[in-house]
């Protein structure tokens, strides 16, 4: 059956390669639009955001960290700074669903494919707003923000059910990142970061879905 799926999703990220040197685990919630053909191809398109904590580089503030391992705040005291990732991902993505794996001819193995961009960057709060060296542009001298081509790679179960109430996905996702640092100066570096980065996120992905199916045109019959 033709239809369209539109999808919510979240992902658990682990991650190697050159993003390793920054962060550790993250998390990514997203969206979703495909159309299930005929056929079983699959034809869509996603968007999700990344959210993290696990920072580890902290030698690239050593310039506004004082001998106590802190950041001295407008009023000289130590002041509350917290370094938290950040980033997107959308894709056009292309696949198939293998429906005689599955419980009816919706359903079954999906392997789902795309190419898109990656984004990723060092978000700086400042809880009280009070350390002048990293408001303003000063942050982008220090929030190592990068961004280009990715490719993905998505292997897992796709479930309709014969109602609209419970249709989902889960599987294992894969991200190949290839991206460039966007700014002119980074303080810690006296100057740019060149050079390509591959960057790469995978883990369990999981995703809640709203099937719209298209109705069938109703026929007439003229004696």
């Amino acid at each position: 059956m033709n239809n369209v799926l539109v999808g919510l999703n979240y992902k658990f990220n682990l991650v190697s390669g050159d993003i390793t040197k920054l962060w550790g685990f993250n998390h990514e919630i997203g969206i979703s639009i495909d159309n299930k053909f005929k056929n079983n191809l699959t034809l869509g398109i996603s968007a999700g955001f990344i959210f993290g904590n696990q920072f580890k580089d902290t030698s690239i503030f050593k310039s506004v960290v004082n001998d106590f391992g802190t950041v001295t705040s407008l009023n000289g005291t130590p002041s509350q700074v917290l370094f938290l990732m950040r980033g997107m991902t959308a894709n056009v993505n292309a696949g198939y669903v293998f429906n005689r794996l599955g419980n009816n001819p919706n359903s079954g193995l999906w392997i789902d494919v795309g190419l898109g961009m990656l984004m990723h960057k060092i978000r700086i709060e400042s809880i009280y707003d009070d350390v002048p060296q990293l408001e303003g542009d000063y942050r982008k001298g220090y929030d190592r923000l990068h961004v280009g081509f990715q490719s993905r790679e998505f292997i897992g179960y796709l479930f309709q059910g014969d109602t609209r109430f419970l249709n989902f996905y889960a599987g294992f996702e894969f991200i190949q990142g290839f991206t460039e640092n966007q700014r002119n100066y980074n303080f810690d570096l006296g100057g740019p970061d060149p050079g390509l980065k591959m960057d790469f996120l995978w883990g369990a992905k999981v995703g809640w879905l709203i099937p719209i199916y298209k109705r069938t045109p109703k026929e007439y019959y003229i004696d």
